[in-house]
């Protein structure tokens, strides 16, 4: 039987109730003008009542990540709760008609931030003057998200007053070039020390050039990961050839790279000993086996690549990965060699395969999450994914799934699925109630059950259900969900 809902923590049902009672506090005042009293009421009610920094800071990330308040109540609930000993701020998303008055009451009032995401207030132009002051008070920022904001200018002047800072985010569209980064770095060897985590450009666009990127390599010497850049490789192979230190080796343990050739893949063994996840997009033949010699690699992230390929790889190190994500596969896949090879892993994400295959049912025993949408899967080989998984936590099958509930009976009632906590088949048309109330009853731990609208499962059988769920206090969601669930 699926579990029983949990008591809630009594922090998270009080502090739950405090942001009612400040949400509906705040909901009364109409202009800046008549903040002072309550304001006054609310401070003088927390101090009485011992009221920590831990509270403040949790209150404020709890009202200001609701995104369905008001504007003004987030904003008032910011203006109020944005002590001295609050450490960690992110705004959310607000209106152009706030932007300013955000920025200019974190210039005042948050000196002590040492985390600050500005993602939601998308500073430009006029308002820079306010991003710099509040870059220059802020001297104890270990991580900075301005995604979507940043420019030569603003790289510059975190150069000049910040020498902590280790997380960086300025990816999205921006105007940065060499002349910002080298700004940036230029004086400040803290700073070049401390960077570890660097987010710049944009997925599938080479917005920042890949020499301007393979500066931030060659000047960063612990940058572990270049998030949202999808030509890492590029950048390697350019630093490979020009202007590379002796005996330089990079610690980025991540690397996104498009259309990756044999040169740029050796760039990349020869200046990255460190990689633990690699994501390569539409590789050259003969790129894939070269990958055998990363050896702290962990994770495969593949898009239009060749199956024998990976396959031939898999056979030499295998044994280390823990996960597999694949989209866009040429030729044939075979889940019974992978089960051989892969005795390790965890996680098998695919999107699109265009042959799958199975043979002996060689079990994966510690595999734990399998997402497959449009992976043409036969029913024996879903079946040997289901039954051969006996850690099996989440199953995601986009395709249509021509079991019946006597196949699903049979399975469910022969194999124990006692780790199983979500299940969605978006589109089993052959599927019906006798299913779900077996899933429920058979399996210990299902907290999920999806996408309902795909079964043979009527909107009544979804009420009886839900009332059972409700009136057994049984811990399980069913999807989808009804329009009075939404939003809650």
């Amino acid at each position: 039987m699926s579990p029983k809902c949990p008591v809630a923590p009594l922090q998270e049902m009080t502090l739950s109730l405090v942001a009612r009672q400040l949400i509906h506090t705040l909901a009364q005042v109409t202009a800046d003008e008549d903040v002072a009293l309550p304001f006054a009421m609310v401070s003088s009610y927390y101090e009485s009542m011992g009221a920590t920094s831990d509270i403040f800071q949790d209150l404020l990330n709890l009202i200001l990540s609701s995104e369905y308040l008001d504007p003004s109540i987030r904003y008032y609930t910011m203006k109020l709760l944005l002590k001295e000993n609050v450490k960690s701020l992110a705004t959310g998303m607000f209106p152009c008609s706030y932007y300013r008055k955000v920025l200019e009451l974190i210039a005042e009032q948050g000196r002590h931030l040492t985390s600050l995401n500005l993602k939601g207030v998308w500073v430009k132009d006029e308002q820079l003057s306010l991003l710099y002051e509040i870059i220059r008070n802020l001297v104890h920022l270990t991580a900075l998200n301005i995604p979507y904001i940043a420019n030569d200018e603003v790289l510059k002047f975190i150069g000049e007053n910040n020498k902590v800072l280790k997380l960086l985010d300025i990816s999205g569209e921006t105007d940065i070039t060499e002349i910002g980064i080298d700004a940036m770095l230029t004086g400040n060897p803290q700073l070049t020390q401390n960077l570890t985590v660097v987010n710049i450009g944009m997925y599938g666009e080479e917005n920042i050039d890949h020499t301007d990127v393979a500066l931030l390599i060659r000047r960063l010497p612990n940058l572990t990961n270049l998030g949202c850049y999808s030509f890492v490789g590029k950048a390697l192979h350019y630093l490979y050839n020009n202007d590379c230190p002796p005996g330089f080796k990079s610690k980025l343990q991540y690397i996104h790279d498009a259309q990756t050739n044999m040169r740029t893949i050796k760039a990349i063994v020869a200046l990255c000993p460190n990689i633990e996840t690699i994501y390569l997009e539409e590789p050259d033949q003969g790129v894939l086996p070269m990958i055998k010699d990363l050896s702290c690699l962990n994770k495969i992230k593949l898009n239009k690549f060749q199956c024998h390929e990976l396959h031939q790889l898999l056979d030499k190190i295998g044994y280390k990965i823990v996960t597999l994500m694949l989209s866009g596969s040429l030729g044939s896949f075979n889940f019974t060699r992978i089960a051989e090879t892969c005795q390790n892993l965890l996680s098998l994400e695919f999107y699109s395969i265009q042959t799958a295959t199975h043979e002996e049912e060689i079990p994966f025993n510690k595999l734990e999450h399998i997402e497959i949408i449009q992976g043409n899967l036969s029913t024996s080989c879903l079946k040997y994914l289901m039954t051969g998984s006996p850690k099996l936590k989440k199953l995601i099958i986009g395709d249509e799934i021509k079991l019946d509930d006597q196949d699903m009976a049979r399975m469910l009632r022969r194999y124990r699925f006692d780790n199983l906590e979500s299940v969605w088949f978006p589109n089993a048309p052959r599927l019906t109630r006798d299913t779900v109330e077996l899933l429920i009853e058979t399996c210990p731990n299902l907290r999920s059950l999806g996408q309902l609208s795909g079964w043979r499962y009527t909107p009544d059988d979804m009420m009886l259900m839900r009332a059972i769920i409700a009136s057994t206090n049984t811990d399980l969601i069913l999807l989808p969900l009804g329009i009075f669930q939404q939003g809650i």
